[in-house]
């Protein structure tokens, strides 16, 4: 069997439960989108993190230059890297998406707060983990970071493609859009979202979903204690994505219930 339809086929349950999450049958309304956003963005900056481990691993980034091991890897990886981090947004301003995501935040009224505390930390030269240790950001949201971060510290570009790849979620854009569709139907309030998403939607389907399993596959080869890790990986990854999902889900409940 195919070794990327064999981890597929292995996530297969926990992505089914990640699809019919509860979460989107509680988001109804742009209040409960900027709970998300102000939770969700924390996965949107460690994404960041998986990306740039990546390209440390597989490209030459030091000086003296020193030619890569594998230059269909490193072109994988940087072709990724060039949208994610100096994509163009709606105004036609090169910007990181998750840069785009804190503008989206910023129009549609979300608190930003707790993620520029975050930021702001680490620019101080705190570690992530301290980071997230001295704020008051949600222990499940911390985890979700830190089990990023674990992956992260294997060193290993086989484990960190696999949570790059397979623990990430591709339904909220569908569901968020049909939010805009409702409170913004002339794309005005709320144009930074919309554009974020919809870019999203686009190099997640046409390019970036499918370099990624190329670089699995170039990653792993015939090895199948590596393919086994990446099955692994996947799981732990979808799993923290399920319980970031929970915790989301309960704050929206618990604040349309008071």
């Amino acid at each position: 069997m195919n070794n990327v339809k064999h981890v597929e086929d292995s996530i297969a349950d926990l992505r089914y439960k990640l699809q019919n999450h509860v979460l989107y049958q509680n988001l109804e309304n742009i209040e409960d989108v900027k709970v998300f956003m102000e939770n969700h963005v924390f996965a949107v900056w460690d994404f960041m993190s998986l990306l740039k481990a990546l390209q440390i691993k597989l490209t030459s980034i030091g000086t003296p230059w020193l030619p890569s091991e594998n230059a269909k890897l490193s072109r994988f990886i940087n072709e990724i890297v060039i949208a994610e981090e100096s994509d163009i947004n709606e105004e036609g301003v090169p910007k990181s998406h998750f840069q785009m995501y804190l503008d989206a935040m910023n129009q549609v009224g979300a608190n930003t707060e707790q993620i520029d505390n975050f930021i702001q930390s680490i620019k101080n030269g705190n570690s992530p983990l301290d980071g997230l240790s001295n704020s008051s950001i949600n222990l499940k949201v911390s985890a979700f970071v830190k089990h990023t971060f674990s992956v992260i510290d294997t060193q290993q570009a086989h484990k960190i493609a696999s949570a790059f790849t397979f623990g990430r979620e591709d339904v909220i854009p569908d569901m968020f859009i049909k939010i805009l569709d409702q409170s913004d139907k002339n794309n005005e309030k709320y144009n930074k979202l919309r554009y974020y998403l919809q870019r999203h939607i686009e190099l997640d389907g046409d390019d970036h979903g499918p370099l990624s399993l190329m670089m699995i596959e170039e990653l792993c080869g015939n090895d199948d204690q590596k393919w086994f890790e990446v099955q692994t990986v996947a799981r732990e990854s979808l799993q923290h994505r399920i319980a970031l999902w929970d915790v989301i889900n309960q704050i929206i409940e618990k604040k349309n219930n008071n």
